[in-house]
């Protein structure tokens, strides 16, 4: 029994571990530059016009390797979409906000044959639903983020116009119509230049990103690890999973008077 309820346990920390919800990507530009990589030319991979693509550039080397190294506390991710710019808030104050943030995600790995190649999980597209809450007009209700219109690989012009359509309506954001240059990509560094504008709005731009994990959700991580290793479970727990708390003996003996 104990055996099982460690697989439960497991089961449920490497399902933590794959979920992306929790990564920092607001402002990717305060990464350092051996953390993200921008692509050039054009969306290979979402456009599902080639399964994996190559990377030329002399940080691909030092991303697969801090990839690996720090796996458990951040997370490679290909990001596309990016939204730019200054954000400004409106209440009992107001407050700027600068964003450099993926509007879509998608788990990433790189990977060594002679040369360094990327590919993503096709089957798992994320959208940023942080980013998301963030620029939403302020009269809309949150709840229209469900109608968001996530698109499925591979990605083609329709389903981008959507996207905008949406983002036109809900959002902030300026210029949506940038959103038409893809599949085509922005260089990285207008999307540095984006970034210190005043205006809000989309760029055409994809990257691979090494996104640090919240540190709560590394907490939950090492206690979920502890957990599946520990001889003996709460019993609260064990009964939460199916199992059977330990017996008790209990003593017949009483206290002397």
């Amino acid at each position: 029994m104990r055996a099982r309820l460690s697989v439960f346990i497991e089961y449920f920390r490497r399902c933590y571990l794959a979920d992306s919800h929790d990564l920092s990507l607001s402002n990717i530009i305060r990464l350092p530059t051996n953390r993200r990589l921008f692509l050039e030319e054009q969306d290979y991979l979402s456009s599902g016009e080639l399964p994996r693509i190559p990377l030329i550039s002399p940080v691909a080397a030092k991303l697969a390797q801090l990839a690996d190294t720090y796996r458990k506390e951040r997370r490679l991710v290909y990001a596309c979409f990016f939204v730019c710019g200054t954000l400004t808030t409106q209440g009992g104050f107001i407050s700027r906000r600068t964003l450099c943030s993926p509007l879509l995600y998608f788990p990433a790995r790189i990977y060594r044959e002679d040369d360094y190649f990327a590919e993503i999980n096709t089957t798992d597209i994320r959208i940023n639903l942080p980013l998301l809450r963030l620029i939403l007009k302020p009269d809309i209700d949150p709840v229209v983020m469900n109608t968001f219109p996530l698109p499925r690989l591979p990605m083609d012009a329709s389903q981008v116009a959507d996207m905008g359509r949406w983002l036109q309506k809900y959002s902030l954001l300026a210029e949506v119509e940038e959103l038409v240059r893809w599949p085509n990509f922005q260089p990285g560094t207008l999307v540095q230049e984006r970034m210190k504008t005043s205006q809000l709005g989309p760029v055409s731009a994809g990257a691979l990103i090494l996104a640090d994990r919240s540190r709560g959700s590394r907490g939950v991580l090492h206690e979920l690890g502890q957990l599946a290793q520990a001889r003996n479970l709460p019993a609260p727990l064990q009964i939460a999973l199916g199992g059977e708390p330990a017996q008790v003996i209990e003593s017949n003996s009483e206290p002397e008077m």
